[in-house]
């Protein structure tokens, strides 16, 4: 085997993974094409899906298209980091010039940023209140958390290009919390209540 895994755990899937490795399934120009296309055909799924909720009918076109973006974003970081650990699993595939400390985690981290990417697409496909629903905002809330933290960090401690970056990251994560909690309030504490006065009535 001319390969090495940053994860041990990673070996268990060797006839899977060690197979995309040798044929060269991670070439940039086969790889990164394949994983816009299902991204594409997942925003595809969740615009549908969303549209269906008729959650964002009331605001305007502009509000819309804006929220799609964001709904489109997901959809690439879900499947995009999910690919990126698959990758990231074998050494040889790191961009690194020589072997770093953190390698193990980072399989395990962009699967993480992978489930919570996808948790949110779940929670806004779902228009009824269900407690399913509640643990997906409490799974994606878990994580917004630590990406305020990362975000916070390269802010402090990196140069202008990646503190740039953090402020981005900042004002990205804000913009879905603030829908999380929009659309929790709207769920939870707004359609619940108004259900139990109809029935009272």
């Amino acid at each position: 085997m001319n390969y090495h895994y940053t994860w041990e755990f990673g070996r268990h899937f060797d006839f899977i993974v060690g197979w995309l490795h040798r044929v060269n399934f991670f070439y940039f120009y086969f790889y990164v094409p394949l994983i816009t296309l299902l991204a594409i055909a997942l925003f595809c799924w969740v615009l549908i899906r969303v549209r269906r909720t008729g959650y964002l009918t009331g605001q305007s076109r502009l509000a819309r298209f804006l929220w799609y973006s964001v709904h489109s974003i997901f959809c690439w970081i879900a499947v995009g980091a999910f690919a990126v650990a698959i990758k990231m699993l074998i050494v040889e595939e790191l961009d690194y010039q020589e072997r770093k400390w953190f390698e193990a985690y980072l399989t395990p981290g962009h699967l993480y940023i992978s489930s919570a990417a996808f948790a949110y697409l779940a929670f806004i496909v779902k228009s009824k209140p269900t407690y399913f629903n509640l643990l997906l905002a409490l799974y994606v809330q878990v994580a917004l958390i630590a990406g305020y933290g990362v975000a916070s960090y390269r802010v402090l401690n990196e140069d202008i290009e990646g503190a740039l970056g953090g402020v981005v990251m900042l004002l990205f994560f804000a913009v879905c919390n603030y829908d999380l909690f929009k659309r929790v309030r709207s769920q939870f504490f707004v359609a619940i209540p108004a259900q139990r006065k109809a029935v009272v009535s």
